[in-house]
C-alpha cells in the first residue's frame, strides 16, 4: 500500500485545532508529532470510560458526544482518527455525527505499519495463559543491544514515511533490560514515542528510578489480583506485595522527577479476582492516580489455541481453564460473526524480536513456525510483508477464528457471558 505524504498531514493540520480519537498508544505517539511539529492539539477522544476525565501528557480525554460541543468552540476543529484497530467503526460514527470527509484525518493513511520491538527475550514470572509457559516451545533468551535496537530504527525510519511510536514489548519483561533507559532515550530522540508494559514485580528500585528519569510516554503495569492467594494463581512467579510497593515507588518517581508518563494498571479478570481484590485495586489506583482498566483473561499464544482445538492441551492448561470468566468456545462463538473482518495482527503490525528475527505477528510464539525472517536488519520490509501472505499458520488462525477472540470485539456478549459465570 502506498501511504501519503507527510507533508500532506502537515498541511491538513496547519492551522486547526486538533482533537485525537484514541488515548493510548497510537494517539500518543501522534500526539508527540503534532508537538513536534509545533501545531495544537486541545485534547484526546475516546469511549472507554476508564479513561474519561483523565489527561495524557496534559491534554483532557473527552468521551465522543464532546465532539459537537467542541466543533462549536473551535470552528476549525480536525478530528484525527489514530488508533490500531476499530478505524472504520469510528470513521462511520463521526460520519453519523455529520462530520465530512474534511473534518477528520485517518492516521493509517499516513501511517499504516505499527512497530513492537521486543527488547527483553526473557520473563521473570511464568503465568499460565502465557507463552512461557508452554514446555514444548525452546525460543532463545536474551536481550536486545543497545546498537542493534539503533540500527532497527535507523531501517524502521527509512522504510516508512511516518513513524509515531513503538512499543517496547511483546512476550518479554522489558524492565529487566539493565538499557531500557537508554533505549526509551533513543527513540525519543528520534521523535518517536514509547510504549512499555510491565509485570513491576522487580526488586530494583534503581531501575525503576531510571526507566521514570527516560519517561515512556506509556507505562502499562499488568496485574491481576490485590491478594497473595489471589494473585500467584495467574501471575505465578510474582509478588504482588512488591508490586504495591512499587506502584508508590513509581508515584514518588513520577513526581519528583515531573514526568508526564501516563500510567495504566491494566487488570486481568479472572473468577477469583473480581471482588474485594479487584476493589481494592482500584482504590489503591485512585490513591496514585492511575488510571485502572480491566480486560477479560484469555489464553495465549496462538500454539496454545490450536493445541486447545486440535484437543493437544497440557494438563496444566486445562486446569487453568477453571479460572476463565469467559471459555475459550464460548469466547469463539461470541466473535464468531466478526471473523470477516481484516486481522489487525497481520495488516499493521510488524514486530521485531530480541534478536533481530521478526516472528509472523505479536500472538504467534514458537521461533520454529512462525518465523518470517532471521533478521530484521537484512530483509526489506517489502520482503518481510511478503512472507506474512499465505502463511500456514495464518491460515490455520484465521480457520479457527482466533483474531476476533484476541481482540475481544463484541465486549457487550463478552459482558454477558462474563456476568453470568459470577451468578
Amino acid at each position: 500500500m502506498n501511504f501519503k505524504k507527510k507533508d500532506d498531514l502537515r498541511n491538513k493540520l496547519k492551522g486547526r485545532h486538533i482533537l485525537i480519537w484514541g488515548s493510548r498508544m497510537t494517539g500518543i505517539g501522534f500526539s508527540r508529532f503534532v508537538s513536534n511539529n509545533g501545531f495544537k492539539a486541545i485534547g484526546f477522544i475516546d469511549s472507554d470510560f476508564a479513561l474519561t476525565g483523565k489527561k495524557v501528557h496534559n491534554l483532557p480525554i473527552y468521551q465522543p458526544n464532546s465532539i459537537a460541543c467542541l466543533k462549536k468552540k473551535y470552528k476549525r476543529l480536525v478530528v484525527v482518527v489514530a488508533v490500531s484497530i476499530k478505524e472504520d467503526e469510528i470513521v462511520d460514527t463521526l460520519k453519523g455525527m455529520g462530520m465530512t470527509a474534511g473534518d477528520y484525518v485517518r492516521y493509517s493513511d499516513y501511517c499504516g505499519h505499527f512497530y513492537t520491538i521486543d527488547v527483553s527475550g526473557t520473563c521473570n514470572l511464568k503465568c499460565p495463559s502465557c507463552a512461557h509457559t508452554m514446555s514444548s516451545i525452546k525460543n532463545k533468551k536474551g536481550f536486545m543491544t543497545l546498537d542493534d535496537f539503533k540500527r532497527i530504527i535507523d531501517k524502521v525510519l527509512k522504510e516508512n514515511e511516518l513513524v509515531t511510536h513503538i512499543s517496547l514489548y511483546s512476550w518479554g519483561e522489558p524492565f529487566l533490560h539493565p538499557e531500557l533507559n537508554r533505549i526509551i532515550k533513543h527513540a525519543h530522540s528520534m521523535g518517536i514515542a514509547t510504549a512499555v508494559s510491565t509485570n513491576l514485580s522487580i526488586a530494583s528500585s534503581r531501575q525503576i528510578e531510571k526507566i521514570v528519569k527516560s519517561s515512556p510516554d506509556y507505562l502499562k503495569v499488568s496485574l491481576s489480583g490485590y491478594y497473595p492467594a489471589v494473585y500467584n494463581t495467574t501471575h505465578s512467579g510474582g509478588d504482588i506485595n512488591l508490586v504495591k510497593s512499587n506502584l508508590y515507588k513509581l508515584r514518588y518517581f513520577i513526581d519528583k522527577f515531573a514526568s508526564s508518563i501516563f500510567v495504566e494498571v491494566n487488570y486481568h479478570l479472572y473468577k477469583n479476582n473480581t471482588g474485594i481484590d479487584l476493589a481494592k485495586m482500584q482504590e489503591l489506583c485512585h490513591e496514585l492516580e492511575y488510571t485502572i482498566s480491566s480486560c477479560y483473561a484469555n489464553i495465549t499464544p496462538i500454539e496454545r489455541l490450536i493445541d486447545y482445538c486440535e484437543g493437544n492441551l497440557d494438563d496444566n492448561t486445562k486446569n487453568f481453564l477453571e479460572l476463565l470468566l469467559v471459555s475459550i468456545d464460548k469466547g469463539l462463538e461470541i466473535t464468531k460473526p466478526y471473523r470477516n473482518l481484516p486481522c489487525r495482527f497481520l495488516t499493521n503490525q510488524i514486530n521485531i524480536n530480541w534478536d533481530r528475527s521478526v516472528p509472523l505477528c505479536c500472538v504467534c510464539y514458537d521461533s520454529r513456525s512462525s518465523t518470517i525472517s532471521n533478521n530484521y536488519l537484512i530483509d526489506s520490509l517489502e520482503e518481510i510483508l511478503l512472507n506474512k501472505k499465505n502463511h500456514i499458520q495464518c491460515q490455520k488462525c484465521l480457520e479457527y477464528g482466533f483474531p476476533p477472540y484476541l481482540l475481544g470485539v463484541n465486549q457487550k456478549e463478552w459482558n454477558t457471558e462474563a456476568n453470568l459465570n459470577l451468578n
